[in-house]
């Protein structure tokens, strides 16, 4: 059979289209699992009779599975099997402070962790053929660190969406980022924001940095006002200190082994570009496409973005014969 990736909603009819999505949404199986240590976190499988392939989808930071709603519609009608899996403290998963809205994690690893969880007890036993991956941000990160630090991953080949291979530190250079960071952190005691960072709050589209598509940005902040457990705020200090080592892990790692493509947004200001053509430029497997004036929201973006980001996403996957 010879599938297609198309976009079936424009970002003009996408709020009236709503309960079309909805529906699709609800025949998925969303359940929740426990962590090796204990947090409870959620996922959501999409599985069809006669799959293209299985794809798993690691979601970035503050996202819930949700938010891909539109974009799963689009993959699963395209013949593929999907895999979400909210990341512990944020979208269902437990939060892990007492403000739920606080940007946490003990250990970068426990993402990784959580992840490699998800795929042997989740994944493996409905995988029906290829298990490909995508990352956005830093479900990149979260991705690539499990690539990296497992021997069977069993990944035939992997995507990376403006990827978190480094943060945006400006005017600091990361290694003062890191040490006023882990400053920050010591005089705080406890887990708190990092300054500058605040609990979650609407910004509006004019001033926003994800994406240029008001009908797409206008149905993510409904999706969030509409079930507010689903809203986190901004990063602690001991998130920050956590990504940035996560992020040095990243590029002092030896090349991937698998077929990868790295999709960077042009006008991406909320990771560092630089950082990901280092990346790049140490991974022979690797294919980098930029998508010219994007920003940091790809599945987000206007209609023609979108319509870049689905043709390299087709290309990749039959270059691979998928």
């Amino acid at each position: 059979m010879h599938w297609l990736l198309n976009a079936h909603f424009s970002e003009q009819d996408l709020l009236q289209r709503q309960p079309e999505l909805l529906q699709f949404w609800q025949q998925g199986k969303h359940q929740q699992f426990a962590a090796q240590d204990g947090v409870m976190l959620a996922c959501s499988q999409f599985i069809q009779p006669a799959a293209r392939a299985d794809l798993l989808i690691c979601p970035g930071r503050i996202e819930a599975a949700e938010k891909y709603m539109e974009s799963c519609f689009d993959l699963y009608q395209a013949g593929f099997n999907l895999h979400l899996l909210d990341h512990r403290g944020q979208g269902r998963s437990m939060r892990l402070c007492a403000d739920s809205q606080l940007g946490y994690v003990s250990h970068f690893t426990d993402y990784v962790q959580d992840l490699r969880l998800f795929i042997d007890s989740k994944v493996r036993s409905v995988a029906q053929g290829p298990l490909l991956a995508l990352g956005h941000s830093m479900g990149s990160a979260i991705l690539c660190r499990y690539l990296q630090s497992t021997a069977a991953h069993g990944i035939s080949a992997v995507v990376f969406c403006s990827p978190m291979f480094g943060l945006v530190t400006k005017p600091l250079p990361e290694p003062l980022a890191l040490t006023l960071a882990r400053l920050i952190r010591w005089w705080q005691q406890t887990p708190d924001y990092f300054p500058g960072q605040k609990p979650y709050r609407i910004i509006p589209f004019h001033e926003n940095h994800l994406c240029q598509s008001q009908g797409r940005y206008q149905w993510f902040r409904e999706l969030y006002e509409q079930d507010p457990p689903l809203k986190l705020g901004g990063v602690s200090s001991h998130w920050l200190v956590q990504a940035l080592l996560a992020c040095r892990q990243i590029q002092q790692a030896p090349p991937l082994d698998i077929p990868a493509l790295l999709l960077q947004a042009g006008a991406d200001d909320v990771v560092d570009n630089r950082a990901q053509l280092r990346f790049a430029s140490a991974q022979p497997a690797l294919q980098l496409h930029r998508i010219d004036h994007a920003r940091h929201e790809l599945f987000l973006e206007t209609d023609a973005i979108r319509l870049q980001l689905y043709q390299q996403l087709q290309l990749f996957w039959q270059q691979l014969g998928i």
